[in-house]
């Protein structure tokens, strides 16, 4: 499977022209009515069903264990835990039949709405997809033996609880995928993980997934921006608007590429920066292109920047002290 751009949205996946290959993807067709707090049991949202040893939960109304959320649509909505800190390896998994097998050579979007809940203990930034011809089953609680196709980008949180964000990652098809199992394939090592410095009914990271889609791309959807590989062969989009960013960061003195300088930067827009292990080296809540890698090493780090407005884009740059001869 080639994929072939990652964008985040902010508008509403209801307009979506063409058909859901998804079955039941708001989860609002149940076998029964829900009560409001409805652990596990995904499986009452036919054509859904756990993965693994893990059920994800069935959530109808706005409260729930891990907090209170309005569905992003509808009554219903689905939790699952990426991450345990008090069972080692723990994961969920949640599958799918799709409606028919995807077609080899064709072009299709996948969307969905996220959110953490808001009495996650832990905030992570995993959540893949496998495709495949038959179903996923995994014996244990633990990671899946599996590489998913596609996936969120790496050391991008899911951090805001105060609403609902909408995804969607772009592929081409092989042509035999006719289930999608989702959750956190890393290990927890390889998770990356912020306190969300909380109490908390349990030590976990917990996140809500409503309105799923899978079908045509539209033009409104791709805009045809620059882009460009990063990791896991995900693409994204490197620029909103007119924002343009560095690739190279410099400080030699030179007075080329000294600070890392954001054109068309607003106001109040916060800059992370982390390392290629994912720690966070540099932050600030209201950038002012004043960033000269002090005191770190040379090499490659990842940047996020989050706008007033909400949108969030990812990169990465170089940063290299060597004069040019």
């Amino acid at each position: 499977m080639r994929i072939w751009c990652f964008v985040l949205l902010f508008g509403s996946l209801n307009d979506v022209s063409g058909q859901n290959l998804i079955p039941n993807g708001g989860f609002e067709n149940t076998r029964k009515p829900l009560k409001s707090r409805f652990p596990g049991n995904i499986e009452q949202a036919e054509p859904w069903f756990p993965a693994g040893v893990g059920s994800p939960d069935l959530i109808s109304g706005s409260a729930h264990n891990y907090g209170n959320k309005a569905p992003a649509h509808g009554k219903n909505y689905c939790g699952i835990i990426l991450y345990d800190a008090d069972n080692p390896e723990f994961r969920e998994y949640l599958q799918v039949k799709l409606t028919q097998t995807l077609e080899a050579g064709k072009a299709y979007c996948l969307r969905f709405k996220a959110a953490p809940a808001t009495e996650s203990w832990i905030f992570t930034d995993d959540l893949g997809f496998y495709f495949s011809s038959d179903t996923l089953r995994v014996n244990d609680w633990n990671v899946a033996p599996v590489n998913p196709q596609l996936r969120t980008k790496k050391y991008q949180l899911f951090d805001d609880s105060t609403r609902w964000t909408d995804y969607e990652i772009g592929f081409t098809a092989q042509g035999n995928e006719r289930f999608l199992s989702l959750g956190n394939f890393r290990n927890d090592a390889s998770t990356m993980k912020k306190p969300a410095q909380k109490q908390a009914f349990l030590r976990v990271s917990y996140l809500l997934l409503d309105e799923f889609y899978l079908g045509p791309c539209t033009e409104e959807a791709l805009p045809q921006t620059s882009t460009e590989p990063v990791v896991n062969n995900v693409q994204f989009t490197e620029t909103q608007g007119k924002l343009i960013f560095p690739t190279l960061l410099t400080p030699n003195g030179d007075g080329f590429n000294d600070v890392f300088t954001i054109l068309n930067l607003k106001r109040y827009s916060t800059l992370k920066i982390f390392d290629r292990s994912g720690k966070s080296v540099y932050s600030s809540a209201n950038y002012s292109n004043d960033f000269d890698g002090s005191g770190l090493p040379e090499g490659k780090y990842d940047y996020e920047l989050r706008q007033p407005d909400g949108n969030i884009t990812y990169g990465s740059f170089e940063l290299s002290r060597k004069k040019k001869k």
